[in-house]
């Protein structure tokens, strides 16, 4: 597992993506991003129906991608049955409480926008600078509405300089490696939430991650590129575990409102589902877990997940939101 050798803690090692048609969302994750299909199944039966709480007889069309040697930043779309199924995040809502994002690296983030622009995919904006100060560096970032209602943002990292927090990152990806397509798998992925404090003590505690930056975002020029409020503030606090990917941004509005995903953001429905987390220890994690008063959405069971095999999984709900967290143990 790649790693600097002193941190810990389990970054997210799969998202889930409930999709409308599992074809179309492959030419995007596979065809556009380069990401590589490693299993391919119709999961069914009673194992789905009870992990996921789905209805008896539901059936799911699954596809699994990843990049790079290690276990993290990959993507699970699933395709349920059933024609009762809603969209978790409307075009509409551009902040909410519930999993919101995926950020990627771009090569070239001005000629992915315009390649992307042209097959109709929509940007809030159009790519825009952002320089974080000497010790952290620089990026062009954008965002936009990817397939199945999930926002997709793009960075290109600028800063070059090894010992900038951005330059690190840019250095460690010249030696991992990119797609055939000159992307990355998902390097950090947000989630707003509504009471920060209780979120983080589900990702310092059973997960073990910890910060990676904490600020707050203000300002017009922060806001126009949020597509919020002029005066709005938001916490923002990101947390790593013991790999460069698998970070996850999280977001808390402090002085204005905003809709929640959570009640959407459920199989068999369409959009982002589910953080899934590798841990060493489901039974330790478990119980951890439950001293936080964690809501148990389907609890401890062996059965094969798509990409991972043989597993002993359950699921719950990250007490500073209700989004669906996946802990497993290979």
């Amino acid at each position: 597992m790649a790693s600097d050798g002193k941190r810990t803690g389990a970054p997210v090692s799969v998202v889930v993506i409930g999709v409308e048609d599992l074809d179309a969302s492959l030419g995007f994750y596979a065809g556009t991003l380069g990401l590589t299909v490693t299993e391919s199944r119709t999961w069914q039966g009673a194992d789905l129906e009870r992990h996921w709480r789905v209805p008896a007889g539901t059936s799911a069309r699954c596809a699994f991608l990843a990049h790079g040697a290690d276990p993290v930043g990959r993507i699970q779309l699933m395709e349920f049955s059933g024609r009762d199924r809603k969209v978790a995040r409307p075009a509409s809502v551009r902040r909410a409480v519930g999993l919101f994002n995926l950020n990627i690296y771009a090569s070239d983030i001005r000629r992915d926008y315009a390649r992307l622009a042209a097959q109709g995919y929509r940007f809030w904006s159009e790519p825009a600078h952002n320089n974080f100060g000497p010790a952290i560096g620089e990026t062009m970032e954008a965002s936009f509405d990817g397939p199945d209602g999930v926002v997709i943002n793009l960075i290109q990292l600028l800063t070059e300089d090894p010992k900038t927090v951005i330059g690190h990152i840019t250095q460690f990806i010249a030696g991992y490696g990119r797609t055939p397509t000159g992307f990355t798998s998902v390097v950090t992925t947000a989630h707003t939430v509504a009471d920060m404090e209780k979120a983080l003590a589900f990702y310092y505690g059973p997960l073990g991650m910890t910060v990676f930056v904490e600020s707050i975002l203000q300002g017009p020029v922060t806001n126009r590129a949020l597509s919020l409020p002029e005066h709005a503030r938001t916490r923002s606090v990101i947390v790593q575990g013991h790999h460069e990917y698998g970070k996850i941004a999280l977001a808390a509005a402090l002085n204005y409102e905003i809709p929640s995903l959570v009640a959407n953001a459920v199989p068999p429905h369409i959009g982002y589902l589910a953080q899934s987390f590798e841990v060493a220890d489901l039974a330790a994690t478990a119980s951890t877990c439950a001293a936080l008063g964690t809501e148990v959405f389907s609890g401890p069971a062996e059965l094969d997940l798509p990409g991972r095999g043989r597993c002993t999984a359950m699921v719950v709900r990250n007490p500073g939101s209700g989004a669906l967290q996946e802990l497993f143990q290979v």
